[in-house]
Order: structure tokens, then C-alpha cells, then sequence
């Protein structure tokens, strides 16, 4: 008993991806079952018809039944495919955009670990003049965002809070245009990436409250 329990509270719960593929195995499934039915009832109609009965109308109430269905299920492989390549053009954008990405997150960080206006502005002052320096520049090249942003922080002490200052930057760059929308409802293109010390001299980080 206490083994279920245990598995139980420690089943990762699906993703969206595989909720979706999971309902369109759904949705699969249902077209066979009526298809079934209008097949047994196409038999029945032929081989033994019962009196009274609307072969006709049943065939066109599973017909309509059948349609609907697929439209949805049309409907959702779209929308799957639309989120795939929201996602991967989200990511290349993020490729693209590495370095101003991670100056952006740690400006965050410094900006949320600031007392007032007067910090706000010496820190930002500082963050913007440090990554232009050869040695971190070459660490923003090198490392992935999350191993750079991890190293800045600590390395200048601001808190370890890399995914909540990398969500930060993605907002930013979405206000500024560099980077496409997760619902891929972004109809622009995207500006082309500039020099790797583009956007740091006027940081523009979220306004969190």
C-alpha cells in the first residue's frame, strides 16, 4: 500500500505535447468507432432493415458526427504543429539574441536585489560596463544562457535565481520585438541581432511592481 502511494506522488504529470498527442489518439480512436457504426448499420440496412427505421437519417447523423470529429482533430494537429514552430523559432530567436539575453537577465537580477532608484541605476551602470569586458564577454559566448547568468550572479552577488531572471529577459525582449511570442501570434519579423554589446547601454528590464 505504501509503495502505490509512494509511485502515486511521484508520477510526473504529462505535458501539454503529450496531453495533446493523447487527445488526438482520442479523437482517432472515436472516428473508428463510428465508422463501425455506420458500417453495421450500411450491413443491416442491406442484409436485414427493420421496420421503421431511417437508415438514411442514421447514416447522415453518423456522416455529420464523423466530420466534426475529424475537423477537430484537424483543429488540434494544427495547433500543434502551430506551437511547434512557435517553439522553435522562439528558441532560434533566443539563440540569436544570447548575449543581450543574459546581460538582460542579470540586469534584472540587479534590479531586483536594488534598495531604491539610486542602486537601481549604479548597479545597471556597473552590469553594462563589466559584460563588455573581454574575459565575460567571452563567458556569455561560450556557456549556455542559464550556466552564464548562474556564474554573473555569483560572481557579482546577485541571487542564484536564474529561471525567474531569464523569464525577465524573455519578457523584455518580447517588448522590444527581439523575441517571438510562446503562442506564436507574432506577425513581424524579428530585427536582426546586432553586436554582442547592443542593448546594454539602455537596459530596458520588466517593471514588476
Amino acid at each position: 500500500m505504501k509503495k502505490t502511494q509512494t509511485d502515486s506522488a511521484t508520477e510526473t504529470p504529462p505535458t501539454p505535447q503529450e496531453e495533446r498527442a493523447a487527445d488526438l489518439c482520442v479523437l482517432a480512436e472515436l472516428v473508428e468507432i463510428q465508422m463501425s457504426i455506420a458500417r453495421a448499420t450500411q450491413q443491416e440496412a442491406l442484409q436485414a432493415p427493420q421496420p421503421g427505421v431511417d437508415y438514411g437519417q442514421r447514416i447522415a447523423t453518423i456522416a455529420r458526427s464523423v466530420r466534426l470529429t475529424l475537423l477537430l482533430k484537424r483543429k488540434l494537429a494544427d495547433e500543434r504543429a502551430e506551437r511547434r514552430k512557435a517553439a522553435a523559432q522562439r528558441e532560434a530567436a533566443q539563440e540569436d539574441w544570447h548575449a543581450l539575453r543574459v546581460k538582460l537577465a542579470v540586469l534584472a537580477a540587479s534590479y531586483e536585489s536594488s534598495k531604491d532608484a539610486e542602486e537601481v541605476d549604479r548597479r545597471s551602470t556597473e552590469v553594462c560596463e563589466r559584460v563588455e569586458r573581454p574575459e565575460v564577454a567571452e563567458l556569455i559566448e561560450a556557456s549556455r544562457a542559464e550556466v552564464a547568468v548562474a556564474a554573473l550572479c555569483r560572481r557579482w552577488g546577485y541571487p542564484v535565481q536564474v529561471e525567474r531572471w531569464l523569464e525577465m529577459a524573455d519578457e523584455a525582449l518580447e517588448d522590444l520585438g527581439f523575441l517571438p511570442s510562446e503562442d506564436g501570434e507574432d506577425d513581424e519579423d524579428p530585427p536582426e541581432p546586432g553586436p554582442a554589446g547592443a542593448g546594454c547601454r539602455k537596459p530596458k528590464v520588466p517593471d514588476t511592481g
